[in-house]
This record gives C-alpha cells, structure tokens and sequence, in this order.
C-alpha cells in the first residue's frame, strides 16, 4: 500500500475512533439555536463565507452528525494525502502521527461542536492545502493560478484556513533550505511563486465577495470588526503582533498552568529546536550562514503567520480553538525534520557502503526499519525515538480532550433539556397556557462554563447550562418539545416590566417566577439584564 493511501487509511480509522460519540450523537451548542434548520445565508454571507452555503444544497439544511462527520474524515483524509505528497515522509509511525494530528487536534474537536457547518469548514481546509500543494508542485504559471484559484475556493467557505496555506508553504521554503540540491536562487523563485500565488487567490477572493454582497444587497458584517478591517493604525500594527504572540502561547500552554498538556507542548519545542540544531551540525550548513539566519527566522514567524486576521481588524480576537488550524500543523515540523534526517543518515551509509540492500522498495522503507531489540538501535537514535514517543502521547493526548469535551457537551445538552423540561411543564400548567403563545424570557439560567481541563479553550464545548439569550430558549423548546412558541418582541418586554404584576415576581425556580402578564407568558429566570426593559429616570 503506498503512503498515500497508508495515511488516509489511517487518518479515517483514527477520526472514526476519535470522534464516535459526537458523530453518533445529536449535541447543540449556543451558536447552533441559531441553525436548527438552516446555517443562515444572508449571515454567513455577509461574514465573507460565501459558498458556505452551498453546503446545505448538498446534504439539506438538517444536522446529521454521522453523514457531516463521515465527509469531515474524508476531506481531512484527503487533506493528509496532499502534505504527505509534499513531504518525503514515508514511516509507518510519522505516518499514524500526522494523520492523528490532522484529525483529532482540539480545533477539529471544536469545530466538530458546530457539526451543522464542520463539512463548509472542512472543505476549506482540503482546498487550502490543495493551495499549497498545486502552487509548490505543479511547474509554471498554471501552477500559481491553480493554488491560487483553490485558495479562493477555500476563502468562500471560511477565511481562518489561509494560514494553513502560508504554514504548508513556509515549511516546504523551510526544507529547500537545509537541502543542498536547492540553491539560494531556487529557493528565491519558490517564494515568489507562494507570494504571488497568495496575492492572486486573495485578489480573486475579494472580487468574488463584491460580486456576491453587490448582486444580494449585502454587507460586511460587524462581527468581530469585519466592518472596520483595513482600518488598523501604526499602535494597532504593533499591538497585533503581541495579540498573536500571546494567542499563540495560550493554546500551548494553557492558563499557566502546570499539566502533563503543557509539558508535553513544552518539550515538543525544546525537541524542535534540538532537532533543527542536529540537522544544522550534521550538514555542516554552518557554512552556509544566510541559509541558517533564514531558517531561524522561521520561528519567531509562526505565531505571527498563525494568527493573521489579527492584523485585519482590532475587533478580530481568537477567543477559541476553531479559527487556529494551523497551530495544529507546527507539530508536523518535527516529523518533517526526523524524517528528513533520517533519510540523510541512510543515505550517507548507504554511500559509504555501511548499509546495502536488494530491497527494491523506497529508501524511505528501508531506512524506517525499526530494530527494536537492539539497544544499538536506541542508543543512536534516542533523539528521534523520544519525538516520536512525545508525538504519539501527544496525538493519544488529543483523542482524550476530544472526548472529555464531547463527554461535556452531552452533558451540558441534558441539563438544557432537562431545564427545558421542567419550565414547560410549569408553562402548561400556568391559567390561560395555549402551545403557540408569545413568551417574553427576562434573564437566564446560565452558569459559567466549565471547559476541558487541561486543554485549549473550545467554544460551544460546556459541561454546564449555556443558553443566554431568550430567542436560544425559545427555539430550544419549539426544537425538542415540539411547541411553537413566539418571541416577545422588545417593546411587549417593556410594557410587562412596567406592570406591578412583573414587579411581584422572583427568579426562578419560584412559584411566581412564571405568570401570563397581558396575555404573554412570562419566564423570569434571573434578574440579569433586566434593568434595560425597565423605565428609565430621567
């Protein structure tokens, strides 16, 4: 079996055992009250994302977490045979590691959270890689258009992967360097194919939106400070640069705290570093200076290149795992580095007659022949062996976070509905109930939310109630108990919080914490907000 279809393989088996329980569940987070029955064209649209619903054309407006996570495996599958094509990478071992970094990293955990639109997400990624590879692969200027068209492509359906296209690119720039069949003019041409590959695909991107928001009516949203992007200052430039080295940080090393997660990030640089030394010392690039400053630059650029849309808006903030696909990618730079480095050792052997073989399989195969027995083996090469021991815990690692948190959104669901529950059944047996009365929410019953331990913080993954806001309840009970209930508009909120009836009544769970108030039925759950739809002094 060749290694393109070794790390699909692996990649779908090591999904499926990962993601299981979230593909053969039904879990909703806050964000998707919002998408019961469709991901909201004109919102996704005026977010930039404009062939994401095209998505809904496919497979329906419904969230069927088996059917969208199958595709989402396939595409990440996918996605893993493309950067193995890029890379000489060909053990068995780094094989399982990439693919069970590509599918089981907390971003994939989040955005599985938001199931009803992880296969747009998932196709963004696939085409961002597929950027990558086509620029970097395919020779001459159909290659520069193709990458760049796959970017676009993979713009329309979610911006935040086109890190995951410069990350790709920067490591393939990064590997010319410390390999001696490129020179420094190669190296030169490659970049400016990656450069004007990206500026041609953001070009085509840009045009499309203003294509697609002038034909709708559109506009850019002002989530995040969409609205505002372009308009960053000198003092802004600069406090984007410490927002990205500080992002960066904190889904490696999360809240500071001491946790095998940490460590184990921790000594996944310290190894890189000691990795890229050892390559540096024994291909003696030490002559080559230029070659080793460029190369070192490479790591202070990372955080920076992960976390672009920082430069794009002030209001851009990555306040969870969804948008940061690419940090998953740096742990693929030391596989690439070992692997690398061990086809150098075999093949130096290899021409100084130390090692010799009828084996008319790849070189790769033979020099990733592991003698596990010999204590000779471990000795030589105990760096190597403590990466991929480190990698795979980390990869293990992964699949346990993905599962706590999917643990802890099934969780958060059953109280939701359990809640549920107990306020229509009070509603039913409040004087005056009928199942399609306008009800008016004031407060809620939300407790902070109590993420992952030891883990990146993942949005829409809760272990406790998360509903805030009184349109997430309502469209939650339509949902699971099949009423119809409308939605108070803001002036009726008003006009019942006026009256001496509302004044009377306590937080739930009271019995007077719901009432029918001028024919509205009335939910007080908390008095959180509730000041805005008083009367207010002059």
């Amino acid at each position: 079996m060749t290694r393109e279809k070794r790390v699909f393989v692996y990649t779908i088996i090591i999904g499926f055992l990962t993601h299981a329980f979230r593909m053969t569940n039904t879990m909703i987070c806050s964000d998707s009250t919002n998408y019961l029955k469709s991901i909201g064209v004109s919102w996704v649209i005026s977010l930039g994302r404009i062939l994401l619903p095209t998505v809904e054309k496919i497979r329906g407006t419904v969230e069927l977490p088996f059917l969208i996570g199958t595709i989402c495996l396939v595409l990440i599958g996918c996605a893993a045979v493309f950067i193995v094509r890029l890379f000489p990478i060909q053990e068995n071992l780094f094989l399982v590691i990439i693919a069970w970094i590509l599918v089981a990293n907390p971003v994939v955990t989040s955005i599985f959270a938001y199931m009803y639109t992880a296969d747009g997400y998932m196709i963004s990624l696939l085409f961002s890689v597929l950027a990558a590879y086509l620029c970097l692969k395919k020779k001459g200027l159909a290659g520069i258009l193709l990458g760049g068209l796959c970017l676009a492509v993979s713009l329309g359906f979610y911006q935040a992967f086109l890190s995951v296209t410069i990350i790709i690119m920067l490591f393939y720039l990064f590997r010319m360097l410390y390999t001696s069949e490129y020179d420094m003019k190669e190296i030169g041409k490659m970049t400016g194919r990656c450069l004007l590959s990206g500026v041609t695909g953001i070009a085509v991107y840009a045009i499309g939106v203003m294509i697609v928001w002038k034909a709708g009516g559109h506009q850019a949203a002002s989530y995040m400070g969409m609205d505002s992007a372009g308009g960053t200052e000198i003092h802004g430039l600069l406090q984007a640069v410490i927002d990205c080295y500080v992002d960066f940080a904190r889904f490696y090393i999360v809240r500071w705290e001491l946790n095998r997660y940490n460590l184990m990030n921790i000594l996944m640089f310290l190894l890189t570093l000691i990795t890229w030394l050892v390559l540096v010392t024994k291909r003696k690039l030490w002559r080559m200076p230029a070659r080793v400053v460029l190369m070192a630059l490479v790591f202070p650029l990372l955080p920076i290149v992960c976390h672009l849309f920082e430069f794009v808006s002030a209001g851009v903030s990555y306040t969870s795992t969804s948008m940061e696909y690419s940090l998953a990618l740096v742990y693929l730079l030391l596989v690439i580095m070992w692997s690398d480095m061990r086809l150098y050792v075999f093949a130096q052997n290899h021409k100084n007659g130390m090692e010799k073989s009828e084996d008319s399989r790849e070189t790769a195969d033979i020099a990733g022949r592991f003698r596990w027995t010999e204590l000779q083996y471990w000795k030589r090469h105990y760096l190597s062996m403590l990466s991929i021991v480190l990698l795979l815990c980390i990869s293990f690692h992964f699949t346990v976070i993905a599962n706590r948190s999917y643990y802890n959104m099934n969780n958060a669901n059953t109280k939701v509905e359990m809640l549920l529950n107990r306020l229509v059944m009070r509603m039913e047996m409040t004087e005056g109930y009928h199942e399609d009365m306008e009800v008016a929410i004031y407060g809620s019953c939300y407790e902070t939310p109590e993420y992952v331990p030891a883990a990146p913080m993942m949005s829409g993954v809760v272990s406790n109630i998360f509903l805030t806001q009184d349109n997430e309840y309502i469209r939650m009970m339509n949902h699971y108990l099949s009423t119809s209930y409308g939605r108070a508009d803001f002036e009726m909120k008003c006009q019942i919080a006026a009256t001496e009836e509302f004044a009377m009544m306590e937080p739930w769970p009271s019995e007077n914490s719901i009432k029918i108030i001028n024919g509205t039925m009335v939910l007080y759950l908390s008095d959180t907000d509730v000041d805005q739809y008083l009367p207010q002094e002059e």
